[in-house]
């Protein structure tokens, strides 16, 4: 016979697991609302992406927050993707100033099975070890490529599932 300490402190640890898996959406990368999806993006990419947090940091100890919608049919988990950064009134901040590289935008790639996101559902992810500018409170990502997974879930698919005409180099006009 179990001890009451010992039935209790394993209905405590079941609900704090419970509970942290559902508020985490499940520990699955997915949300756990379901909330509809959003508006697919103007450039056609299969992966819509809406920043919930901007946690600036230069020396790659920025990151940010997430939520992304799969259009597609098939499972995805790699992204080449563009951010811009805006500063609490909304101006465009740039990037990697005064060098080379200067821009108003910066690119970044990520895959994994900690980015998979199932067909047309919400995915959760935290993108780190970014340089975002300390002026920085909101920012904008769209994806330039997304990968799919082959059909043994672990390696990618070829070719790429989507790739954005002109290879992500510049952030495309904002259609009129």
């Amino acid at each position: 016979m179990r001890s009451p300490i010992v039935s209790s402190v394993t209905l405590a640890l079941s609900l704090a697991t419970s509970i942290t898996l559902s508020a985490c959406g499940g520990g699955d990368g997915k949300p756990a609302n379901n909330a509809p999806p959003p508006a697919k993006p103007a450039t056609g990419a299969p992966v819509a992406f809406e920043v919930t947090k901007v946690a600036p940091g230069e020396e790659h100890n920025g990151a940010l927050t997430v939520k992304a919608y799969n259009f597609s049919d098939k499972k995805v988990a790699g992204y080449g993707i563009m951010m811009r950064y805006f500063d609490k009134d909304g101006a465009p901040l740039k990037v990697k100033v005064g060098t080379p590289f200067e821009k108003d935008h910066d690119s970044w790639s990520m895959s994994g099975m900690k980015f998979k996101c199932d067909p047309t559902s919400w995915c959760d992810y935290e993108i780190d070890h970014l340089d975002v500018p300390a002026a920085a409170t909101k920012a904008e990502v769209i994806a330039h490529s997304v990968r799919a997974l082959a059909d043994d879930g672990v390696k990618f698919a070829e070719p790429d599932l989507w790739s954005l005409e002109g290879g992500g180099l510049d952030w495309p006009a904002d259609p009129k």
